[in-house]
């Protein structure tokens, strides 16, 4: 017998291949509840009664001084969908430092260049940062390669300040985003409608997550929509994503401690300003 190393995601999707191949009953496959109707929701537009194959082509960009969860965390859930190919997309195959690198962070090594990105996408996901997003929403190979995919992707998203990263690229004008609390005006600059939300849809072809952790909720969200409540439900067990803060409610600026809310504000308020010239700078280009 082979026993080589099965990792959690390949539990999952052996399960998948049991259930098509009728080793599990249809019957335990439980049917999907509280679906959106498809007029609002449409990329779930079949209930489904079992977990099902798929072949999505999804690239996540990557740019030194990244911040590493707003990309490893919806990657973790997408990658979980078997059958989707799920890579990392730079300017070259060089590795990637991610946010605090120098530090003892550690690097992507992307799969893909602008150049050899294939052209139709169903989906391409910005992650955001710091000073690495300043500097990406005003690299031209950047914003180029994004204002290629504007009509050429099915789906365009990102997470935290990624959403100012597609806002300079001109990918937000007229839509309804989000982005890190600190951050939510500065999308009035690139012509986007802030929304406070964890996760905001606007059409088919534009979704952006809150800051940092929303980015697990986004992945979530996408496996719903691409594959269904089951599939979805089944990665968020594995991943056992049952969040327990120590400090419940203290993770929004609306419910948080006041004392600290102030602080950040403070501390950040010449950060804020950065993204707002960056974004006026990137204008201009």
């Amino acid at each position: 017998m082979n026993h080589e190393y099965l990792n959690r995601r390949d539990a999952l999707r052996l399960l998948a291949l049991a259930t098509a191949a009728g080793a599990i009953p249809q019957s335990l496959c439980a049917a999907e509840t509280n679906a959106t109707p498809a007029a609002s929701n449409p990329l779930h537009n079949h209930p489904q009664q079992q977990l099902r194959m798929g072949s999505e082509q999804i690239a996540i960009l990557v740019y030194p001084e990244f911040t590493a969860l707003d990309a490893l965390g919806p990657h973790y859930f997408l990658a979980g969908m078997m059958g989707a190919a799920v890579r990392f997309v730079a300017k070259t195959l060089d590795p990637v430092a991610c946010e605090g690198a120098s530090k003892g962070g550690f690097c992507v090594k992307p799969q893909l260049t602008f150049g050899d990105c294939p052209a139709e996408l169903d989906l391409l996901l910005v992650p955001g940062g710091l000073t690495g997003t300043f500097a990406a929403i005003e690299d031209k190979p950047t914003i180029k390669f994004l204002k290629s995919r504007d009509t050429k992707t099915k789906l365009i998203g990102s997470v935290c300040t990624g959403s100012l990263v597609l806002g300079a690229a001109g990918l937000l004008k007229g839509r309804k985003a989000t982005s890190h609390w600190q951050t939510l005006e500065v999308l009035k600059d690139v012509g986007a409608t802030p929304v406070a939300e964890r996760v905001v849809f606007d059409g088919t072809d534009r979704v952006t997550a809150a800051g940092v952790s929303a980015g697990l909720d986004l992945g979530l969200e996408l496996v719903r929509r691409y594959r269904g409540d089951f599939y979805a439900k089944g990665l968020q067990l594995l991943g056992e994503y049952d969040p327990h803060p120590p400090f419940p409610r203290g993770g929004n600026p609306k419910t948080a401690d006041p004392t600290a809310v102030n602080m950040l504000n403070m501390m950040h308020a010449p950060l804020v300003e950065k993204f707002k010239e960056a974004v006026a700078h990137a204008k201009l280009k």
